[in-house]
């Protein structure tokens, strides 16, 4: 990559979790920065003027203050990678350069409802934990699955259950309860995004899984610019050690010639 002094901005999944982002670098010597931008969670979310406009509109001041001038770049995984490209299109009309776009494994959205096949992934995903002998990875990820499924029946009760009782000590529910309520309000947004796609004339690269291969087009039409990179795995395990190869290689294509960060750091943006 170029050095500039320009740090890569990610925007992390429904989930708000970011990974370590040093795994994109090339090596020790990789001068890339990256920023992690956080989203506000589930207090911010049951606030009566909580929208994806207004996610939108507080996400881009956030850009705009760790980034006040020079081009931007930003990646988004999962439902950032929507949120990279609404934000790169609000950012180009008010006259910022955006220096690029990574997109990694955004599939489309319609609504907050499970998607279909879910009980087979979720099984498999289980199995797959169980044959590898992670345990305790196994039993957070029915803990997680239980809260769900509990989010789902009964949204309202356990928000509420969060705001009066110490439930907001535990840290998987506020999880889930964040996400839940993110997707919900941003899903309807999302399919909304391609009646009439507006494109982001800049360097794209969308890097995904063969399982959501059939999204391809899609993002085309939003990125005249695009270019698409198969990476392994799946969208549940893109960040195992196996797959971090390729998805660094990928990631290290993508971005080739975007502005980078001479700082050898990682840092959130709150």
């Amino acid at each position: 990559m170029t050095a500039a002094a320009y740090p890569i901005l990610f925007l992390p999944g429904a989930g708000g979790v970011a990974p370590d982002l040093s795994l994109f670098k090339e090596g020790p010597a990789d001068p890339t920065l990256f920023q992690a931008i956080s989203y506000p969670g589930w207090r911010r979310y049951v606030e009566g003027d909580f929208s994806a406009e207004v996610l939108l509109a507080e996400l881009e001041q956030r850009i705009v203050a760790a980034v006040p001038e020079g081009p931007i770049c930003l990646m988004g995984l999962s439902l950032g990678g929507h949120l990279a490209y609404a934000l790169a299109l609000r950012l180009q009309a008010s006259r910022r350069e955006i220096g690029g776009v990574c997109v990694i494994d955004s599939f489309m959205i319609e609504s907050a409802g499970p998607s279909a096949g879910w009980q087979g992934r979720a099984l498999s995903q289980a199995l797959e934990l169980l044959r590898q002998g992670r345990l305790s990875e196994f039993f957070a990820f029915v803990r997680s699955k239980f809260w769900r499924a509990l989010l789902r029946l009964s949204p309202g009760g356990l928000t509420s259950l969060l705001q009066r009782s110490k439930a907001a000590d535990n840290s998987m529910l506020e999880l889930e309860t964040s996400m839940r309520l993110l997707i919900r309000v941003t899903a309807p947004w999302v399919a909304a995004l391609d009646y009439q796609p507006e494109a982001l004339v800049a360097p794209v690269a969308l890097l995904r899984t063969h399982g959501t291969a059939a999204d391809d087009n899609v993002w085309r039409r939003r990125c005249p610019n695009l270019q698409v990179f198969e990476i392994e795995g799946h969208h549940h395990n893109l960040f195992e050690p196996q797959h971090l190869p390729a998805l660094r290689k990928a990631f290290q294509a993508a971005t080739h010639d975007w502005p980078a960060s001479p700082a050898a750091s990682t840092t959130d943006v709150q």
